[in-house]
């Protein structure tokens, strides 16, 4: 754990360091909000939590980051008397229906707002009703609120989500997703800062910079981010390399990002490519049997010195390239086994990669939605102490 004197990166937004020792709270800083967020290890998913109105419980929220708004079950024990719903005829529900083939139509404009919001993990949809709330911001040296839109949904929707969760936080490029309706509160760029972890994640609004500090900020190599039909964010991949050798698969390909998924999942004939590539280069590890959901499985009479091929993304170009390596691409699944954490995702797929939560672990993320760049850069790189 980072004393305070090792989180001079913040300056003046020193309740951050607060924050990050404590994690009780949910801070903000002049242009953003910084949320805490763990990883559930059963499902694997990373849930954040905020706090909604006069009420004194923090409601927990799987990340997703294509998820088009913030959606929880409202019944669920979360009471707040400032929670108001949203009439069908407010410029808040035209915002939320903008481009959202999920949107349900009334013909009585008065009456409350509906959309089919959905559960991205498990793929359901149920109608809920827009409803606005304010969001209470919070540390030991600043107080605040932003008014806030989301959906209430019925409880059927959680299937699938970790333990505790009441819904989902969607960080995608909709109007009234969280990003998006923070930056107009604060009037500037749309910004995303992520980074996942399993005890210690970050979410937010503000940049890199603010959050992490000057030297993580100037670390980050970015490259060109665009977003699917559906929310979801892509990057382009011009080849892969295991070990340092260029696989046969035919470029470029997109690659979406997901907090949904905790391992990376590629389409078939793509896997098989990667698949053949990466046992011919792994010549000290012993293949053994897959263990469900993996693909690849070793093991070793001396585990200690196996050497496990790198896994290489290339990005816009093959000088810029994300490294996957480590802890980011194996998972020990006991009695001396390691599975690497890239599973065959079948072949229908609408992008070839989507690279899980396991991949992106570690990693300081910068969506910069305004300039439609992502900058990526390990932490540890910039930073050695854990948070």
């Amino acid at each position: 754990m980072a004393s305070s004197s090792s989180c001079l990166y913040l300056s003046v937004f020193t309740f951050l360091s607060v924050f990050l020792i404590t994690k009780s709270q949910i801070s903000y800083s002049v242009n953003g909000i910084v949320f805490p967020v763990t990883r559930d290890l059963l499902t694997g998913q990373y849930v954040a939590e905020i706090r909604l109105g006069d009420s004194s419980e923090p409601v927990k929220l799987v990340v997703d980051l294509a998820g088009p708004l913030l959606w929880f079950d409202c019944s669920s024990g979360h009471i707040s008397s400032s929670r108001s719903l949203i009439s069908g005829s407010s410029s808040g529900c035209l915002k939320a229906k903008a481009g959202n083939d999920r949107a349900l139509t009334r013909g009585d404009k008065n009456a409350d707002c509906d959309l089919l919001v959905r559960n991205g993990v498990v793929g359901i949809t149920a109608r809920g009703e827009l409803a606005a709330d304010v969001l209470s911001l919070g540390s030991v040296s600043s107080q605040g609120t932003v008014d806030l839109l989301f959906a209430c949904a019925p409880p059927l929707l959680l299937r699938g989500l970790a333990s505790g969760a009441q819904g989902v936080m969607g960080l995608g490029k909709a109007q009234i997703s969280l990003p998006s309706q923070l930056a107009a509160e604060t009037n500037e760029r749309r910004r995303l800062t992520v980074y996942l972890s399993p005890s210690n994640g970050v979410v937010s609004t503000s940049s890199v910079e603010e959050v992490f500090g000057t030297a993580a900020a100037r670390s980050l190599v970015y490259t060109p981010l665009s977003t699917s039909s559906s929310g979801d964010y892509l990057i382009n991949v011009k080849s892969i390399r295991v070990n340092g050798e260029k696989l046969a698969a035919k470029g470029p390909l997109s690659a979406e990002l997901s907090t949904l998924v905790p391992y990376t999942t590629l389409e078939s004939s793509l896997y098989a490519v990667f698949a053949e590539g990466y046992v011919k280069a792994a010549t000290n590890a012993k293949s053994v049997a897959p263990v469900a959901p993996f693909g690849l499985c070793f093991t070793s009479t001396s585990p200690d010195e196996v050497e496990f091929p790198a896994v290489e993304l290339a990005l816009q170009s093959e000088m810029v390239r994300w490294r996957i390596d480590g802890k980011n691409l194996l998972v020990d699944v006991g009695g001396g086994v390691q599975c690497l954490g890239i599973v065959n995702g079948g072949s229908n797929r609408v992008s070839p990669i989507t690279m899980g939560g396991l991949q992106l672990e570690g990693f300081v993320l910068d969506f910069d939605l305004g300039n439609s760049m992502m900058g990526f850069g390990q932490r540890n790189s910039f930073r050695p102490e854990a948070l």
